[in-house]
């Protein structure tokens, strides 16, 4: 039984991430900005951008502090999902 929450838990996390990743995406790109854009102004490689926004890297809170300022957001955008 226990096995079995802990591994709906990750599902949970995993399903969070993306949608979190989907919202970064989704707001960069609604403001005109490509990948290579923002890494650029932040110094960090395309790839780790790439997998913040699919879900795949669980960005660090100023990370996403740097991602937001450079798309010109606030943090908290990232995190506003429909329901």
């Amino acid at each position: 039984m226990f096995i079995q929450v802990f591994y709906d838990m990750e599902d949970i996390d995993r399903k969070y991430l993306k949608e979190v990743g989907k919202n970064i995406s989704r707001i960069r790109k609604s403001r005109g900005y490509s990948q290579l854009d923002i890494c650029a102004i932040i110094s960090m490689e395309k790839s780790n951008l790439s997998s913040i926004e699919n879900g795949r890297q669980n960005p660090a809170t100023l990370t996403l502090k740097r991602i937001a300022d450079a798309i010109g957001v606030e943090v908290k955008s990232f995190f506003e999902f429909d329901t």
